[in-house]
């Protein structure tokens, strides 16, 4: 792993506009890293189905038997970039693997928030094949991530983010974050 300049690190629960966040991050030369995507590629290898039910299962069951920082690891371990954007973290114990890894003063912990309906109404327009797909799905995986430890980490973010507004100002509010962060004058956009 080379050794980044600086890691932005997105949590939140379902639906609250993490994508969207790392979109603005792509646009201004950051490189996505999914900690999703490593537990997908590791569900594959072991032929587990691709379902929310099953996905989580397995992340749960990794978690148990390799740390709860397991998909930190997982994550961070081909990385060579310079600036990096992670979707995904669930946990403290994620967020202490990335500070440790890199230094406290180069990791930012970014949470997104938007209430339940905001969040269901998103999840049923993008229509992933791993989303939920009713209020009773959603309370599930919010339920199952809670007990992963999403609410610590959202609680002791480094930046609170509300997105219950339009996408243009949450896009915004988003560019001027990192742009905060990255020690450059805002600008106006």
């Amino acid at each position: 792993m080379a050794d980044p300049e600086i890691l932005l690190v997105v949590t939140g629960m379902p639906g609250a506009g993490k994508d969207e966040f790392i979109g603005v991050c792509k646009e201004m030369g950051f490189t996505d890293l999914h900690m999703g995507d490593a537990v997908r590629k590791y569900a594959a290898m072991k032929n587990i189905e691709i379902s929310d039910v099953e996905i989580g299962r397995f992340a749960t069951s990794e978690r148990s038997a390799y740390g709860m920082d397991i998909w930190a690891r997982r994550t961070l371990i081909e990385s060579r970039e310079k600036r990096i954007v992670i979707d995904g973290l669930r946990n403290y114990e994620e967020l202490e693997y990335f500070q440790n890894e890199l230094g406290s003063e180069r990791c930012y912990l970014i949470a997104i928030f938007a209430n339940r309906r905001q969040r269901l109404e998103r999840i049923m327009k993008r229509n992933r094949s791993d989303d939920v797909h009713s209020l009773e799905e959603l309370i599930s995986r919010d339920e199952r991530e809670l007990k992963w430890g999403i609410g610590k980490a959202i609680a002791l973010s480094d930046i609170m983010m509300v997105n219950n507004t339009t996408l243009e100002h949450f896009r915004r509010e988003a560019r001027s974050v990192i742009r905060k962060i990255l020690k450059l004058p805002d600008d106006g956009i």
